[in-house]
């Protein structure tokens, strides 16, 4: 397994009480595992992962999954990041860095033939609990079972590989 923020909690922190007090967003989850023939990953970012989608071969036809995260309209001078998986490259681990009180800030997709990323911000302040790298030595297409994780109104709070 492969992961990237928290699962299974509310939003990026536990902030307890507060957090119904300052109407912290709850998380949606989302799962595409099983969907393996990634072609293409779309990520939007600010100074988090605000959304994230994938482009599958499914039948020989490029399908696309729904849009995990918040909306492109509700933020402002977001910058968009294309990462294109060629025909024989396949996932094999992912790393990133992961805010404190926000959500993941950046994200770095291995694959048998190199890296794409870091996507999105990449700096070590007070607000970040540093770098999660992960190796899970998959060598072979059959050993990646997909994508699952969580978002919110505020973006992409999880990213897990299975």
């Amino acid at each position: 397994m492969i992961r990237a923020g928290q699962v299974k909690r509310r939003a990026t922190w536990n902030l307890g009480e507060f957090a119904e007090l300052w109407d912290v967003p709850d998380d949606t989850e989302w799962d595409d595992k099983g969907r393996t023939m990634i072609s293409y990953i779309y990520v939007s970012f600010d100074r988090i992962i605000r959304s994230i989608q994938f482009g599958y071969y499914e039948n020989e036809a490029l399908v696309l999954s729904e849009t995990y995260g918040s909306s492109d309209d509700h933020y402002t001078n977001l910058s968009n990041e294309i990462v294109k998986l060629g025909k024989d490259e396949y996932v094999t681990g992912l790393s990133g860095e992961v805010g404190l009180c926000e959500g993941i800030r950046n994200l770095t997709f291995h694959t048998n033939l190199g890296k794409h990323g870091p996507i999105g911000k990449f700096e070590y302040n007070n607000y970040t609990s540093g770098s999660n790298v992960i190796d899970p030595e998959i060598r072979d297409r059959r050993g990646f079972g997909g994508f699952y994780g969580s978002y919110n109104s505020n973006g992409l709070s999880s990213l897990v590989s299975m």
